[in-house]
């Protein structure tokens, strides 16, 4: 039964509640695993799967806590800036000198907009694109994940400059005209629509949408680029990717024939077919890398494999991301809320997790060891 991201969730926490529901269940990395696996959703897989088949599986560390591995990635998902060369060209920017600073993406939108084009898509109204511009942006100015776990547990500020800087940098955008009005009264996928209607020049993309899209408009009309950067940090030239995936449940009367199941889900010939199928990687060393033939999908893997960068939205509380991010980047593109006001958001959701949730802060600082 197909579900959406809203019901998922909340499907999940009931079926754990009841200690009822499927063997395997998906995830995403990093926090959003490992609150299940705090909650005693899921079992550690070291004794299922052995050591030397783990090793092939790619980002394991999303899904690690303590020294036990709670599960396992399926495929990668990655954040490239997508662009419609055609529109580029249309609009008589450059697709042979992309922008790469922020002051050169604020200009390249005054361009789209004196063409009539959308600079850029997206759909807040259902929050989620907030959370992936939280760590698209909001990572420049570091040099790891671990500042944001620190700053959840109360080791920094979510104020202090570092932290603050994004929700001004996003401000700029805004300001700079670089986006659809409507932003707020559409949902994420149908801002993602206004990319592959040709409406809108660029799009802070995911990678596992790109065969879908190029099915519809072909890959003529997508390119992709790094994000154009603001900040020093280490993190500001990373590619993000994060390793979505499967963990097995604790109340599962079948923990062996499951794990069985992900390693078949893991063999060549299955690894394969999910990327000639897809269009999408396996998150595993294995894949047959002479099938990846389009230039696009090329770029993608070299960043995967030289460049990869963790999605900060899994080593935050999601309490934060959805109070914080999500409900923030509305209010910023509403013009309620300044760049200020809502960093100070942010550090007042955070302290009333902290103090919530008592255990999870303890799981926070265990991760972080």
């Amino acid at each position: 039964m197909l579900q959406s991201t809203d019901t998922l969730i909340p499907a999940f926490q009931a079926a754990a509640a009841a200690k009822e529901g499927p063997d395997i269940q998906y995830f995403w990395g990093g926090v959003w695993t490992l609150e299940s696996v705090w909650a005693g959703a899921l079992i550690p897989l070291d004794d299922l799967i052995p050591a030397e088949e783990r090793a092939h599986y790619i980002n394991n560390f999303e899904r690690t806590f303590e020294g036990k591995q709670y599960g396992i990635g399926w495929y990668l998902s990655g954040n490239p800036f997508v662009y419609n060369p055609k529109l580029f060209e249309q609009a008589g920017l450059s697709v042979t000198d992309l922008p790469d600073t922020w002051d050169e993406l604020k200009a390249a939108c005054t361009k789209l907009n004196e063409a009539g084009i959308i600079p850029i898509a997206g759909g807040l109204k259902d929050g989620w694109f907030g959370g992936w511009l939280f760590s698209i942006i909001g990572r420049q100015p570091h040099d790891s994940e671990k500042a944001f776990m620190e700053a959840s547990v109360g080791q920094s500020k979510f104020t202090d400059p570092q932290f603050a800087e994004w929700w001004s940098r996003l401000k700029e955008l805004i300001d700079a005209g670089c986006w659809n009005k409507d932003i707020n009264s559409l949902d994420y996928q149908q801002g993602q629509d206004l990319f592959v209607q040709g409406k809108a020049a660029m799009i802070f993309g995911n990678d596992t949408f790109l065969k879908g899209w190029a099915d519809v408009i072909g890959w003529d009309q997508i390119g992709v680029m790094p994000v154009p950067k603001y900040g020093s940090g280490k993190l500001a030239d990373t590619y993000v990717v994060t390793a979505q995936g499967w963990g097995i449940t604790s109340w599962s009367k079948y923990p062996k024939q499951a794990a069985d199941f992900l390693m078949f889900m893991h063999t060549p010939e299955r690894l394969n077919a999910w990327f000639q199928y897809t269009g999408v990687f396996p998150a595993d060393d294995r894949l047959d890398t002479s099938l990846i033939t389009i230039p696009q999908l090329k770029q993608i893997f070299e960043w995967d494999t030289t460049r990869s960068g963790p999605n900060l939205e899994n080593f935050i509380p999601s309490m934060l991301d959805e109070q914080s991010n999500f409900a923030g980047v509305q209010l910023l593109f509403a013009g309620e809320k300044t760049p200020e006001e809502l960093a100070q958001m942010a550090e007042e959701v955070i302290a009333k997790w902290r103090e919530q949730n008592p255990d999870a802060v303890k799981n926070f600082e265990l991760w972080l060891k």
